[in-house]
């Protein structure tokens, strides 16, 4: 069966099928219990509250410690209701009327709890609506026992099947045991088509039913480039794809090793430094054998998403120093933590919001949460003393953002006795922070522009929403044209782009003409970023 969608992340791979499914979305734990099996049932209900309850009370400390008492009260009360009598009495009763296995028992008494939370008057009590859900997710994955994320120990050569990955699923893939991904939810901008663009891995976004088509274990091959996957193939299908592998093999090392030490250079002589996008010490390892002039922007969230209670300063700092070894004596920027949206490490338990992708994300939530940003900044000053970096701001809005950041810096490192600050950068992904470059520039030192969201911000179409993809034109007039206004307000300010529009081969030259002469990729699309560009003749630059 060959089925047709949207390549995302180019190239070719086969492998075994890995159908995931979120635990809160599995109905198929249902079996009927008989009078000998209540107490079993019982016992590893109370065990999951048990395990649940410890697990609650040591994120409530971790949490005071960094963030205060406020954040730390919200696992306190979550504590409460799930070690409340009057809880725990009416899961017993169920399980003993309808004689369920535990698993659907915890579903229909915190279904019904929710139900009734979100049904009274009072605001504050509604909101508890959530916790509700969030313990019943909670149970659920200790009742199957999971201790560890499904997708974190997932065995080589491995295709990944899912309707939608979220960026807290993404974060445990890696290219050792990741050979491909087919999503039924996945445009070019989606953090699974990121994501394996940055490991290197085909993916193919867009195919309706998917889950119902593809099950764990069949043999896949997925053609990220023409964006199809065959299930099952036969040996024919299998012997054209194995030459296509080779083929693609010998291409990737032909490319590597023409493009390992050179200058990127433009055919009329435009020197242009092609860096890498990374996540960890084995991105910062690929990135430097295959020619990256630099670390262009190394993503913090996939370290404290994997982690299972916030990090300290001193896991943090140790985490950047061991990862950015390899990429010493080059530049390299450091963003602070970005998340909120659709990024929400579950220690912290952000508040829902109607519009999140329009509320607190980036350094909107690094204010408001001024511990976790303190411990962000001390860890990126310890690790300044032995690797030179630069600091990125995401999600910079209004000049205060920028402002609050830097004043936090300065006060640190005067704490620490460090004289000389990081190189302090401003991520430029609104609209409002491209047409406040006047403003912003008088208290940083280079900017990034993130043309993923500025594009999603300036089209009003969501970069994971499949609805409104062919509004998301990222190479749009209008986004060049806030690039290169961006460009030219910046006068010899240092502006890169680490966009996915940065490593499209056909966007390469307007970028170029854009006066962008940094480009941010994949570490794996370094060495074709570099051979596109070294092709290109930029001519006259349009004019603004």
């Amino acid at each position: 069966m060959t089925l047709l969608g949207k390549g995302v992340s180019p190239g070719i791979a086969e492998g075994e099928a890995f159908v995931y499914i979120d635990v809160r979305l599995r109905d198929s734990e249902l079996y009927v219990i008989d009078d000998s099996q209540i107490d079993e049932e019982k016992a590893r209900i109370q065990k999951a509250i048990d395990d649940v309850g410890n697990c609650l009370s040591i994120d409530a400390r971790q949490i005071e410690g960094k963030l205060g008492k406020q954040s730390a009260d919200i696992f306190r009360a979550q504590e409460a209701i799930l070690r409340d009598s009057h809880v725990i009495k009416e899961m017993k009763r169920v399980l003993e009327k309808e004689k369920l296995n535990a698993e659907q028992v915890v579903r229909m008494v915190f279904r019904v709890l929710a139900s009734r939370f979100r049904d009274l008057e009072n605001e504050l009590f509604r909101e508890r609506a959530d916790d509700i859900d969030d313990l019943s997710r909670r149970l659920l994955l200790s009742l199957a026992g999971i201790h560890a994320h499904s997708l974190e120990n997932l065995p080589a050569n491995t295709v990944l099947v899912a309707r939608r990955l979220l960026p807290s699923d993404t974060v445990f893939l890696s290219r050792s045991s990741t050979v491909g991904v087919l999503a039924e939810f996945a445009g070019p901008a989606a953090h699974a088509a990121l994501l394996a663009r940055e490991l290197g891995i085909p993916c193919v976004g867009g195919i309706p039913d998917l889950l119902e088509k593809v099950h764990t274990g069949d043999v896949v091959l997925v053609d990220g480039t023409k964006g199809s996957a065959v299930i099952n193939p036969n040996r024919q299908t299998l012997r054209r794809y194995k030459t296509g592998f080779k083929e693609a093999r010998q291409r990737r090392e032909t490319m590597a090793t023409a493009n390992g030490i050179k200058r990127t250079v433009t055919r009329d002589g435009l020197e242009v430094s092609v860096m890498a996008n990374v996540r960890s010490r084995e991105d910062v390892e690929l990135a430097m054998e295959r020619g990256a002039d630099g670390i262009g922007l190394f993503r913090t969230e996939p370290f404290f998403l994997a982690a299972k209670h916030l990090p300290t300063d001193k896991e943090f700092a140790t985490f950047l120093l061991e990862s950015l070894k390899p990429a010493r004596g080059r530049r390299i920027d450091v963003r602070l933590l970005d998340i909120g949206a659709d990024k929400n490490p579950i220690y912290l338990h952000l508040p829902p919001e109607p519009d999140p992708f329009l509320g607190r994300r980036g350094v909107r939530l690094l204010r408001e949460y001024p511990e976790l940003l303190a411990a962000q900044l001390r860890a990126i000053l310890e690790v300044s003393k032995e690797v030179e970096i630069g600091v990125l701001i995401p999600m910079v809005t209004i000049e205060n953002d920028v402002l609050h950041v830097v004043s936090m810096l300065q006060q640190f490192a005067a704490e620490m006795g460090i004289f000389k600050l990081p190189r302090i950068g401003a991520m430029i992904e609104t609209p409002a922070a491209a047409l406040s470059i006047t403003s912003l520039k008088t208290h940083v030192d280079f900017f990034s522009i993130g043309s993923n969201d500025l594009t999603q911000y300036t089209m009003a179409a969501g970069r994971e929403n499949p609805l409104v993809v062919e509004y998301f034109i990222d190479d749009h007039p209008t986004v060049l044209r806030l690039i290169e206004w961006v460009v030219r307000e910046s006068g010899t300010m240092p502006v890169s782009i680490c966009g996915e529009l940065a490593s499209r081969i056909d966007a390469i030259p307007k970028l170029l003409r854009t006066g962008i002469m940094s480009l941010s990729v994949a570490a794996a699309l370094v060495p074709e970023v570099k051979m596109a560009i070294r092709g290109i003749e930029i001519k006259k630059r349009r004019e603004p």
